[in-house]
């Protein structure tokens, strides 16, 4: 999950790009592509990731294209 490499992260791992491939649909969560669906916290989790200087590779398998995260975002609005 997003928070857990939060709680990675917070904890000293040095992770500089992040892949974000599958997020599976749950209640209460938005679809922001065909695999990634979120709710606020998660949101405000990556903001934090991405304040600490993370980056996201949002891609299921190598040869999607790589989508910017907070596009997805912003375009689903997850609420």
């Amino acid at each position: 999950t997003p928070q857990d490499a939060l709680r990675a992260i917070e904890g000293g791992v040095p992770i500089k790009t992040l892949n974000v491939g599958s997020m599976a649909h749950s209640t209460g969560k938005t679809m922001v592509n065909n695999v990634l669906s979120m709710d606020k916290e998660d949101v405000a989790t990556f903001e934090k990731m991405r304040d600490l200087g993370v980056e996201f590779d949002v891609r299921k398998v190598p040869n999607d294209t790589k989508k910017d995260l907070f596009d997805l975002i912003s375009k689903a609005n997850v609420q």
